[in-house]
């Protein structure tokens, strides 16, 4: 039985340094029908010229060159020009081992899974089982795990993407925040697999590192009232919903209380906190640490949650 064709979407802006590696992890890929779209964001590099040099010499490669509209509108772009029923996202900082693409398919195939994701260099799976679609959204927007969130340690059905009229928010940094819990909540299957196969790079200056603190729990917050309304038709993932708004408003206390933000932020979320206690009563997906969390910050003017925290930074 023939293999199905995997398109690699792999977005490239400035990273003259980086890419040829990464396009380089891709040719070694185990599983042998794969096509790698590369898509030029503009780039005011080399980039653009070592992508082009690199698809000459390899026929299951296409560059294309767009005018820079950021990481998702690449990622879309790549999405709009992939002939694969199933995709995975490489940014082209980053490079993957040779079993990246053989190992999520193999499980794919063995689990009829929608969705395969598998753990990377600084965060483990830690689990090898397969979940329904509601149970791996509740499981991204109660426990916020990177494995979850992030697009680019993953195997997708394309269908969940087009079927369903999902696309990356253009003009957003954090992209992922906004986009994966839709495509879980769309999927019937998500298979983990408890091998870090994705080789992240941590680059100086990177998008990730030059976003303010302050800009990336906005867009958590964001993420939350997005998801809350993305998913009112169904009741239990509301629920989970509505607990990761109440994690990114502790964030904003945490971040505030160890001195990473300015402490008004940290007293505006505490306050919602206090005015929304009545919306967590019945919650089912409020664990214990997370009750345990409300009583101290409404005890004694929050005094004894501050307490706890410092005690937790030590």
């Amino acid at each position: 039985m023939s293999k199905p064709l995997i398109s690699i979407i792999v977005p490239v802006y400035n990273v003259q340094d980086y890419v040829l590696k990464c396009l380089a992890s891709l040719k070694r890929q185990e599983y042998s029908n794969i096509e790698i779209i590369v898509v030029d964001d503009g780039s005011t590099d080399d980039s653009g010229l070592i992508c082009d040099d690199f698809a000459k010499k390899e026929k299951n490669v296409q560059v294309f060159h767009k005018k820079n509209g950021g990481l998702s509108s690449a990622r879309n772009y790549g999405l709009k020009k992939s002939k694969g029923e199933i995709v995975a996202f490489v940014d082209s900082d980053d490079f993957v081992k040779k079993e990246y693409i053989s190992d999520m398919y193999e499980k794919m195939w063995q689990e009829r899974a929608d969705i395969v994701v598998c753990g990377y260099n600084l965060e483990k799976s830690e689990i090898d089982k397969t979940l329904s679609g509601d149970e791996a959204t509740v499981r991204l927007l109660t426990k916020q795990l990177n494995i979850d969130i992030l697009a680019w340690n993953k195997l997708y059905k394309k269908e969940l993407f087009l079927g369903n009229d999902i696309w990356f928010p253009e003009g957003e940094n954090h992209e992922d925040l906004l986009t994966t819990y839709k495509v879980y909540s769309k999927a019937k299957t998500v298979s983990y697999i408890d091998k870090s196969l994705y080789q992240y790079v941590d680059r100086s200056d990177s998008i990730t590192k030059k976003e303010k603190v302050v800009e990336r729990l906005n867009k958590r917050e964001k993420a939350a009232k997005e998801a809350i309304k993305y998913l009112e038709d169904d009741k239990d993932l509301v629920e989970a919903a509505w607990v990761s708004l109440l994690l990114a408003k502790y964030a904003f206390v945490d971040f505030a209380i160890s001195g990473r933000i300015e402490e008004k932020y940290g007293k505006k979320a505490e306050e919602w906190i206090k005015n929304n206690l009545d919306k967590y009563k019945n919650n089912k997906y409020m664990t214990k640490k997370l009750k345990l969390y409300n009583y101290l910050l409404t005890t004694r003017d929050g005094k004894l949650y501050t307490v706890f925290r410092k005690i937790k930074h030590e």
